[in-house]
């Protein structure tokens, strides 16, 4: 987010000579500009896979390979995974696959991931999360070398990105990542702007509110877990306990940072919990959310059915309720198309810029 970027001539506001007006209704009704992360993921992996080429056309290298540490057979972990391996294999970089049993030691993780650390083929290292229960994350992710680190989880790179000045982190998590690079190339610039982050995961929220402090935002406000799980509890009430003017008092409590800020980013895992009434005319919002629902029949929502081995259809969408939000927000992300490509892309810039070090380590 180094500044502002113009919208290029073939944003989606022109593409395929179709009116904005007719791209955006297959999304929301309202007037909300859309932030297309396909669109720009497309051309970020576009843009790395040229990259990849011309290093080995000019090293005479192997490609940047990354590494996948999956323990057990959750369906979705196995989906993701194999996305990543996909996205890796059409920018001309390998993939290697590590999946492991459900009820494998300790132990057993620990050393597949210090074999990874020193195989040279291997430029980056994740991960898969959640792991099983009876695994301490925290630990397994501390065996990971932080110059492999792709995911940015790493002690030493989380510890890197919340400082400022000088200490750098290895690279950044990728969420946060492709978010950022989506809000540049769309020309949002958000210096001098106040940003709200609603919720406070490691993954996402902490090191999303880091990035747009580094970006030049006046504020960041980071809503967190326990203002997160009320304003879930208010979903479930009753219209009259709603009404309540003490429950109505510590929403908009909760709420005030948001409703005044200039980009709002959400990433809870709650769906559809951000309705208009929490965005300020004229905002921009980023929905990193991502849920699960029971299948819809409407025709809009049957194109975000998604299968899984072993379960029903089921339909995918946002913490953001688009439809509602997309009469006031100025411009937003959908789901699914938004955040979870720029995160596949980031994934791979992350990769190849681990190869690249390597490549002058070795110069």
């Amino acid at each position: 987010l180094a500044g502002t970027v113009p919208q290029s001539p073939d944003a989606p506001r022109a593409r395929a000579g179709v009116g904005w007006v007719g791209f955006r209704a297959s999304y929301w009704t309202g007037p909300a500009r859309l932030l297309d992360g396909r669109l720009h993921a497309t051309r970020w992996k576009r843009e790395i896979a040229d990259a990849v080429a011309r290093r080995g056309a000019a090293l005479g290298v192997p490609p940047p390979g990354l590494a996948a540490v999956v323990v057990g057979d959750r369906a979705d972990s196995l989906l993701y995974v194999r996305r990543k391996g996909e996205a890796c294999e059409a920018a001309g970089m390998r993939f290697f696959h590590e999946h492991l049993p459900g009820d494998v030691d300790q132990e057993t993780v620990r050393a597949v991931l210090r074999r990874l650390n020193e195989d040279d083929d291997v430029h980056g290292v994740l991960l898969q999360l959640p792991v099983p229960g009876h695994l301490s994350e925290s630990r397994l992710l501390e065996c990971i070398n932080p110059r492999k680190d792709v995911d940015g989880l790493h002690p030493n790179n989380v510890g890197r990105l919340a400082m400022r000045g000088v200490w750098r982190p290895a690279f950044m998590p990728c969420a946060p990542l492709g978010c950022a690079e989506l809000l540049r190339r769309e020309g949002v610039d958000v210096r001098g702007k106040a940003v709200a982050v609603v919720g406070d995961s490691n993954v996402v929220g902490m090191p999303m509110s880091w990035l747009m402090r580094d970006a030049g935002a006046a504020s960041t406000t980071l809503l967190h877990t326990q203002a997160v799980n009320f304003l879930k509890k208010y979903q479930s009430l009753s219209p009259r306990e709603k009404e309540r003017a003490e429950t109505k008092r510590a929403r908009d409590d909760a709420l005030r940072a948001v409703r005044d800020a200039d980009v709002v980013v959400v990433g809870v895992g709650a769906p559809e919990i951000v309705t208009r009434d929490w965005v300020k005319p004229g905002a921009v919002v980023v929905d990193i959310g991502i849920n699960a629902v029971p299948l819809r029949e409407s025709e809009d929502e049957k194109k975000k059915v998604e299968k899984l081995p072993g379960r029903a259809a089921f339909s995918v969408v946002g913490d953001v309720h688009a439809e509602d939000v997309s009469h006031v927000a100025g411009a937003m992300t959908c789901v699914p198309g938004g955040a979870g490509p720029m995160t596949i892309a980031a994934l791979l810039s992350n990769t190849f810029l681990g190869a690249s070090r390597r490549d002058r380590q070795a110069a």
